[in-house]
């Protein structure tokens, strides 16, 4: 349903847009009216005009296929992992996931916000956390903590047949909070 949503979605843009263009044109005076319709009569008397017109509409038509069937390929990721458990199959969301590694964050003081990203490719998982971090730790070992920590906890839902990887991005460490917190001990 979503190929046919989206090429809907499409096709609304480009008649509008289309549309518009056309009402522009006609309020500007860019295109005389007798002038659109002469254009329009040598389409209809020549049948190489109209093959011509003909061959580019479907060229149109096509580009508008491919690029909506590119359009649902990229907006569709893997959004949930399945694997087989001792109850039998399981299915786990990517939202799961992320929560999961998000709950796992809460735990460290130095951590100001997260922004956590799920990747899920056959049964490889890979969770992307973006950071903003406090000053006054040592970041090398808070990362790794992190890192281990977010790894124990999604692991426990996905298994040990499937592959994690946590990929830590810093993006920014603030100076503001450093008195405010004890930073001597990294988890609560």
């Amino acid at each position: 349903m979503k190929v046919a949503s989206a090429f809907a979605q499409l096709f609304a843009i480009l008649a509008f847009l289309t549309l518009g263009s056309l009402m522009i044109i006609v309020s500007l005076h860019l295109l005389a009216f007798d002038d659109a319709i002469l254009k329009v009569q040598e389409i209809y008397q020549s049948s190489w005009r109209s093959g011509q017109v003909g061959v580019v509409g479907l060229i149109f038509i096509g580009l508008g296929l491919a690029f909506a069937k590119m359009l649902v390929k990229s907006g569709r990721p893997n959004e949930a992992i399945i694997f087989q458990s001792e109850v039998g199959p399981m299915v786990v969301s990517a939202a799961t996931l992320g929560n999961a590694a998000a709950k796992a964050i809460k735990h460290f003081p130095l951590v100001k916000g997260v922004k956590v990203k799920v990747n899920i490719i056959g049964k490889n998982v890979e969770i992307k956390l973006r950071l903003a971090l406090w000053a006054g730790g040592h970041v090398p070992t808070v990362l790794s903590e992190l890192q281990q920590e977010v790894q124990q906890r999604v692991k426990r839902l996905l298994g040990a047949e499937n592959q994690l990887t946590v990929i830590c991005d810093v993006k920014e460490i603030d100076e503001a909070g450093t008195g405010l917190q004890d930073f001597g001990n990294l988890r609560k």
